[in-house]
Order: structure tokens, then C-alpha cells, then sequence
């Protein structure tokens, strides 16, 4: 089965007309129609004036007759129902940045044992020509609460997007650092990108793993990628 456009008004007015289409034969023996819809748009133009399936039903399934697509002496009932989307206004194109400007950020949080509030947050900082914040729960939060200290990246401005960075907690002695990656769209937790259970407190606490030195802890982040919706 096959629809076609009427090509005079795109000759009239070329432009490109987005239809979504279903193609219809009637079953007499349950009284309803058998369907055939797409679940994309179909663009049609100037060009494209035609859309069609070429195995809307396979010959012999069509003709026996216990399925009733053939009734009353040889009749069958075809149609197609067509819905126009409407014609887009904006096209939107979805990238990566990874040429970023200033990549690294460094952050000392001082003083950790006197820590009494639930979270810290970073000044802001530019990376790749967006604003960004470190935000650190130093007793955890959601499942490490108690356990682990938990570090996210996030957007200064609420944007989201898929970003791709590395996160550290930086080795004061031996610069033998903790380093974990993170890729991916926002996490529910924080609407960022991060991990609860970072580093466990009894590691941080180890006096020789070097991660905190004179009651301060330093953490890095270097900013690998994030995509960009830019628009036409």
C-alpha cells in the first residue's frame, strides 16, 4: 500500500511536509480494522512524494478466506489515515565540546575536622566557557551516610547535559591521587555528576595515604567533555 502526496502544492509552496501514517484494510470476520502504523513522521517533498509498505500483508494470508479481508462476492475495504505534524520552527543540532578551555580546577577544603555542616561548596569556576561548582559532603550523604565522603560536579547554572570528567582527591605525600570518571547525564542525587560513596572515611582518615594533610583535603577536576544543543 502506498500514499502519495498532491504535488501541486509543493510546487506552489516547496517546503517539506512531515506526515505520520497509518495504512488500514477492514476484517469482516471480528468487524475491525487490521493496521500498519509507523512510529516516525514521514518527511515528504518536492523530491519525495510517495510512502508506502511494500508487505502490508503477505498475498496468501490476505486471501484466505477465513480471515475476511475478501467478503460479499470479492470486496475489500483499503484506507489510510494521515496526521499532519506541524511544520518545524527551530532545528536543534546536538554536540560534543572537548577542546576545553581551562580543564583543571583545584579546591582545599580547610580545617575537616571542626566540619559541622551536611555539605560544602566550591567558588565557581569557567571550564569550556561554562560556570561550574565541587560540591563535597564530608560525613556522605544517601547511602554513605556515616561510611564514605561523596564529591559531585556541578553546573553553576543548572544546565544539563551529558558530561564527561574526572574527579580526584589529591595525595598530599606521594601524589598517588584517587581518581574516579564520571560520564554520563545527571544523577538523580544531586542533579549532577558525581558519587556518594567517593572515598571511604577510613581511608581519608589514614594518615598514610596522604589524602588529608594538616587537617585540609584537596580535591582536582578536570573537565573532559559535555555536550551542546545549538540552534538553527
Amino acid at each position: 500500500m502506498y500514499v502519495r502526496i498532491d504535488n501541486s502544492s509543493l510546487i506552489a509552496n516547496p517546503h517539506d511536509v512531515y506526515a505520520e501514517i497509518t495504512f488500514l484494510t477492514y476484517k469482516s470476520t471480528i468487524d475491525r480494522y487490521h493496521f500498519l502504523q509507523e512510529t516516525d513522521a514521514q518527511r515528504f517533498h518536492l523530491f519525495k512524494q510517495q510512502y508506502g509498505q511494500l508487505n502490508f500483508l503477505e498475498i496468501g494470508y490476505y486471501r484466505d478466506p477465513g480471515h475476511g479481508f475478501i467478503f460479499d462476492g470479492g470486496q475489500s475495504v483499503f484506507g489510510v489515515d494521515i496526521l499532519v505534524a506541524n511544520p518545524f520552527e527551530k532545528w536543534e543540532v546536538f554536540s560534543y565540546e572537548e577542546n576545553i578551555r581551562d580543564p583543571l580546577f583545584n579546591w582545599k577544603l580547610t580545617k575537616f575536622s571542626t566540619c559541622n555542616l551536611d555539605s560544602y561548596t566550591s567558588g565557581s569556576f569557567s571550564s569550556g566557557g561554562r560556570d561550574w561548582v565541587l560540591k563535597v559532603y564530608p560525613n556522605g550523604v544517601g547511602h554513605a551516610t556515616g561510611n564514605s565522603l561523596s564529591l559531585f560536579l556541578l553546573s553553576a547554572s543548572n544546565e544539563k547535559g551529558y558530561v564527561k570528567a574526572k574527579l580526584r582527591v589529591i595525595d598530599q605525600i606521594r601524589s598517588n591521587h584517587l581518581e574516579k570518571q564520571v560520564e554520563g547525564w545527571p544523577n538523580a542525587t544531586e542533579n549532577g555528576w558525581g558519587f556518594e560513596k567517593f572515598i571511604s572515611l577510613a581511608d581519608l582518615k589514614d594518615s598514610t595515604k596522604g589524602f588529608l594533610a594538616d587537617d585540609a583535603i584537596k580535591f582536582e577536576v578536570e573537565i573532559l567533555s559535555f555536550s551542546k544543543t545549538d540552534t538553527l
